[in-house]
């Protein structure tokens, strides 16, 4: 039998704090929330592997580093709500309420949703909300929020979410570069207006609803 307690350990130890992730929260997070639960049951030993697990079309849970020094970078306080935004079958948003925030996870794909919802409530994780909608609009019912993270690349940020985030809140996410590379990014809302700042080199799959679509010329 898997032992996926021992997993989470070597998790956190072999890939987590290497990356210079010293948050206590988060990693108490990494270390109770089972990441097996959030993959198909076949696929749960390799749930732990350093790297981005894909789902359908274009989603995928990031790595687990990745995430971790995503959600390290968003200065998170008790008193947070968050959307989070292309959060899948749920593992990003229940490690966010396992550290004690609110939590909207917005997703379009209404099988993750589903999905979602249903590993959320078995985890008696009751600080997320799940939604389904357009990644690009946000959740307006539940604006104005204090961060936002979205996971996947991206290749802007609609007007929908800054108008939604609270002045000086943040943004987390990975950006694909003009030299097609990736960044994770960082973005704070000052006057109405987003101030970039790069954290690291990073992968994850395109986000459809995110990718700047190229005209056609006649």
């Amino acid at each position: 039998m898997t032992d996926f307690s021992i997993m989470r350990q070597n998790m956190v130890k072999g890939q987590v704090l290497p990356e210079n992730v010293t948050n206590p929260v988060i990693i108490d997070a990494f270390l109770k929330v089972p990441r097996e639960r959030f993959v198909p049951r076949q696929l749960a030993h390799i749930a732990y592997m350093d790297s981005n697990f894909s789902f359908k079309k274009d989603h995928c849970l990031l790595r687990p580093a990745t995430l971790a020094r995503l959600l390290e970078a968003l200065n998170l306080v008790p008193s947070d709500t968050i959307l989070y935004i292309a959060g899948s079958t749920g593992y990003g948003p229940a490690l966010l309420s396992q550290m004690g925030v609110h939590v909207i996870a917005l997703d379009s794909e209404e099988i993750l949703t589903r999905e979602a919802e249903h590993l959320l409530k078995g985890l008696n994780l009751s600080s997320v909300k799940v939604v389904l909608g357009p990644l690009t609009e946000g959740w307006e019912k539940e604006a104005p929020y204090d961060k936002m993270i979205i996971e996947g690349c991206i290749d802007f940020i609609p007007d929908s979410l800054v108008s939604q985030l609270k002045e000086g809140g943040i943004i987390v996410t990975l950006k694909r570069s003009k030299d097609h590379g990736m960044e994770a990014k960082k973005y704070v809302k000052k006057q109405k207006v987003l101030t970039e700042i790069s954290l690291f080199d990073a992968f994850a799959p395109r986000l459809e609803a995110f990718r700047i679509r190229k005209e056609f010329v006649f």
